[in-house]
Parts: C-alpha cells; structure tokens; sequence
C-alpha cells in the first residue's frame, strides 16, 4: 500500500516528525498532483485535499484522513476478493484452510484456529476443525469439546460476542473466560495477542468460531489486534459463515444425492441379483478410466481433464446406468435360460406323462386282443418309451441352454411339435406350444426377439427415471451420459443408434467397462467368467468393428485400469 501526496517542500520536514510509524512507512511524496491527498497545492486530491496551507495541524489531519481512506478502500477490495475466492470453493475442508489463510493474511495474524459448532451426543458442541500457525508446525487432530463460556471459544459460539485480548496471559481473574496454555506448553510457543469472532450466517445462528493469535508487524514485533482489525475480522466472519453455511448445505445435498444413489444401487442389486455388483465394478473401472485420462498429458486426449465434480457426475452415471432394469418384468431380466423354470418343469413333466399314457394305450390294446402278461414285452416296451422319452427330455434340455445352439439340435426340434398329451379335463392338446419351440429354437443367448427389445428398453427406463432428478448443476450430465453407454461408435448400438460425433466421451468409456465387466464377471450362472486376456481380445474385436472406441481401450489396457476389478496372475 503507498499514500502519495502532494505539499510544498518546506513543509515537509516538519510534518515528518510528527508522522505516525505505519503512515510514514507507506508516505510517498511527489511533485505535483494529481495525488491521494493534496495540501497546499493546486490540483485533484483522491482522498483528501486543501488547496490554501491549513497549517500544520490541518495538513497532519488531512493525512491522516488520507490515510484512513486509503486505508478503508484497501481492505474493502481485500475483503471483496476475498469474499469471491470463498464464494468459489464448496469443499468444506478446503474452505476452511482458506478462511484462516485470508484472515491471517488480512490482519497480519501469525496464527489461527477455526471451531465449528456441531451436534453431539449430549447437545451442542465445538469441533475443533483447522488450525494454521506459521511460526510451528505440530501434528493437527480434531476433537470436540463442550460449549462453555469458560473457554474463549466457547464464550464467544455462547455470546456472539468478539474478543480482542492483548495478551492472554493478562486476562483478568474475575472474566468468565480463561487461556488455555496447554498448547503453549507442548509446543513451546507464546500466544500474546488474540482476536476471536464468531462466524454467523444472514440469520445471526452461530456456525463456528475464528480465533487469530498473535498479530505481527513488518519488524516482527507481536502488538495487539486494533479496533478496525475488529472490524475487518467481523464483516470477513460474516461472509464466512455465510461460505460455511452453504458449504455444509451442499456437503448434506451431496450425502442426500450419495444416499439416494446407493439405494437405488441396492434396488437395482435385489431385483437382479445375478448382476449384483455389476454397477460397483462399472464405476470402478470408468472413473479409473477419467483418471487415467487426466494422468496422460500427451495423446488423442492431452486437452481433455475431468475435474472432482465431473468425476463424481461421472461416477454416479455408472452406478445409475442400469437402474432402468426396475421397468423390465421380473421373469424377463432374471431370464438365465430359453425357458422359464417353471414352464420347463412343466413340459418336462408332460413329456413322462406322455410316456405313460403310451404304456396305457399298449395295455389296453394287449387286455383288447385277449393276450395274456408277457414279461419280456412288457420290459422292452417300457425301455423303448423310456429311452424316447429320455431322448426328447435330453434335446429339450439341451435346446434350453442359453449357448449358440448346435445345427443338430436345431433340426431335431421339429419332431417336438406333433407331441400331445392328455389335459385334465380330457382334452388331448399339443404339449410344445409356439412359443415353446420359437423360445427353444433362439439361436444364442436366452432371449426371445421381444424379450430382447424389453431388456434393451432399460436404458430409456433409465435416462426418463434420472430425467426427473433435479440434478445440481455440476452433476446435469448424469441422464444423458448414462443413456448413450449401449450406443456404438458406428451407429450399432441402442436405444437411438446415434453414432461417434454424438456419444460423449464419458459414455464411451462406460461402454468399455460394462462389455469388459460382463465378459469377466464370475458370479453369473449361465455362464463362466471369460479369462482376463482373452477378454481384453474380443474388446480388441469390438474395437476393430466399430463399436467400442479404440484410443480410450489402447489406454484402458495400457494403464491397467482393469485391475480395479479383475488382476492379471
């Protein structure tokens, strides 16, 4: 900071004797105007001015009026940018590691501590939340202490009152407060001078409490806190409590938002358990894939860096990528085979029925011609029937798997669709409906075309449920990053077939995860965990063809992202 002014030259030494220490450190005399104060001189003053000599009294007052606004105008444009730098971080820690470097910067503090005030077992308490000291250095640990007025602290979180002590070794004995010296103690320091203000919100609550200690002079001389230091101090609580306050509101907003996600995880995870853990693994490895983006400065994504917010976005549309599942039938997502369980028992069993019905039809033909019991017959017939039955019940079984479905196979089931059996009502009706064999006759996996579609129509059920989410701004994206992660780079994909220039990158890597996850996944009962290398291929395959992106799996496997869930031995 420098007062320039402007006073004719014979003036000058005089005044100079009576200058007080911090005024005459930033006094700079010039010439002629204009100046921040002018005396005696024609011209503009910027702070002060008096163009006739007001005497020696009149020219001291006038800089000292000089100085004072100056003064004012400086901490006022400190005070506003810091109020700028805490509008601008949420992080509770952080925030609080930059309200004690601003105030101590601000009012030349040597050191400082921040108390907040919390909820605790027994009622309201302090936590002793961060601390700085430039002189020493010692070990920080949080812990908590009752509120009383005994303590400084306390008295202050109590009152609302501030206090500005010039030495706390001089507090007098009938305050309800005193210093305790166990941190002088231990460290082998001396707290002389201390301010302590509270920190309130727009309503007056007490939030916290900011203790300074030992204001230091340019000379390195500890002199107390000022009564405009308290000033300082009030209106830079004001806005830091306003700055706690919304950073403690978006730390519950973020823990409601963490809560909310880990729920729906978990309903995801008990209407499909077979996929349990399918969304954890997701977020593992495509938050491992961002980071490993951001580690990588040079290449195809050098420019490109995903900051905590976008991470966390990122990692929330992972973990919420499936929960459209919950739209899908029951009986369709948990389907691990062509049939459904029970309607497999249930053509199996027809099937035995069948079988014995025929062993009926033959022993009444034999009682019709008058034949009497031929052991022998008998026991061939029932190997015979047994032996079909057994037969039909093998490529029954065999067509139910949800592998590719062998040519064999496939030509075989034709002779299922003349089977019959007879109802309970005495009806002779079909055992093998339609449906039975279109399921049966599926060429790869377990699903039926419509089945398929259902399935697929999870990902509009996801991005129309997280459509409704009033997101905060930083986490917008979550809808659209998870509605594009079964979209392919060459169109492929769905539900929108949209290609490269439309899917963003966090997707893209998405996509890499949940295809690498299902290949390797070990708890899925239709089929076993494909090896990690020859994963890594058929994602190599995929790539090739167009549909996963080729840079971001080059760096998937480069940095070993997938060993976030699944190591090479």
């Amino acid at each position: 900071m420098r007062l320039t002014v402007v006073i004719p030259l014979q003036y000058r030494s005089s005044l100079e004797g009576h200058l007080g220490r911090e005024l005459r450190q930033i006094l700079h005399w010039i010439p002629e105007a204009p100046a921040d104060v002018v005396v005696g001189s024609p011209g503009e003053g910027r702070l002060a001015q008096c163009t006739a000599w007001p005497g020696e009294a009149g020219a001291l007052a006038l800089l000292e009026a000089g100085y004072q606004r100056l003064r004012d105008q400086r901490d006022m444009e400190r005070l506003h940018e810091i109020g700028r730098a805490l509008a601008s971080e949420h992080n509770l820690d952080r925030l609080l590691d930059l309200i004690l470097i601003q105030a101590r910067r601000l009012l030349d503090a040597e050191g400082g501590s921040i108390y907040l005030v919390v909820s605790g077992g027994g009622g309201r308490e302090l936590l002793f939340a961060h601390t700085q000291n430039s002189r020493i250095s010692l070990p920080f640990h949080r812990y908590r202490m009752p509120i009383s007025t005994q303590s400084m602290a306390g008295f202050v979180a109590t009152t609302g009152e501030c206090l500005n002590i010039p030495d706390v070794y001089e507090i007098p004995v009938e305050a309800p407060y005193h210093f305790n010296d166990s941190f002088d103690c231990q460290a082998g320091y001396r707290s002389t001078s201390m301010l302590v203000v509270p920190l309130q919100d727009t309503e007056g609550e007490v939030l916290g409490v900011l203790q300074l200690i030992n204001r230091v002079e340019e000379d390195g001389e500890i002199v107390p806190f000022l009564s405009q230091h308290v000033r300082l101090a009030q209106s830079l609580a004001g806005q830091a409590g306003v700055a706690v306050k919304n950073a403690s509101l978006r730390e519950d907003i973020e823990r409601l938002f963490e809560g909310f996600v880990n729920a729906s995880v978990l309903a995801i995870e008990q209407r499909d358990p077979v996929t349990s853990g399918h969304s954890g693994r997701v977020a593992a490895l495509t938050v491992g894939l961002a980071e490993a983006i951001n580690a990588t400065p040079d290449g195809p994504f050098g420019e490109l860096c995903f900051n905590e917010r976008q991470l966390r976005e990122l990692r929330y549309a992972s973990l919420l990528h499936d929960f459209g599942k919950v739209g899908v039938r029951e009986q369709v997502l948990v389907k691990s085979k062509k049939l459904d369980p029970g309607r497999l028992e249930l053509l199996l069993h027809r099937l035995r029925q069948r079988q014995e019905e025929r062993m009926l039809e033959t022993l009444k033909a034999e009682w019709a011609a008058g034949r009497a019991f031929r052991k022998a017959f008998w026991e061939e017939t029932l190997r015979s029937f047994q032996a079909e039955t057994d037969r039909l019940v093998s490529l029954v079984q065999r067509s139910n798997e949800p592998t590719v479905l062998p040519q064999e196979v496939a030509d075989l089931l034709g002779t299922l669709g003349g089977l019959q059996y007879t109802h309970w009502n005495g009806a002779v009706e079909p055992i093998f409906q339609p449906q039975d064999l279109a399921c049966l006759a599926i060429p790869k996996g377990s699903l039926s075309e419509e089945e398929r579609l259902e399935i697929e129509s999870h990902v509009t059920h996801t991005f129309r449920f997280l459509q409704q989410i009033p997101w905060t701004r930083d986490l917008s994206d979550v809808p659209e990053i998870a509605y594009a992660h079964h979209e392919r780079l060459n169109g492929r994909g769905y539900p929108r077939q949209i290609t490269a220039p439309e899917i963003p990158i966090q997707s893209r890597a998405m996509s890499i995860a949940d295809v690498f996850d299902a290949l390797t996944a070990q708890d899925r009962p239709y089929k076993a965990a494909v090896p990690l290398d020859r994963s890594l291929a058929i994602l190599e395959l995929d790539a090739v063809a167009g549909h996963l992106d080729k840079d971001l799996l080059k760096l998937f496997v480069d940095a070993k992202v997938y060993e976030r869930t699944v190591r090479r031995y």
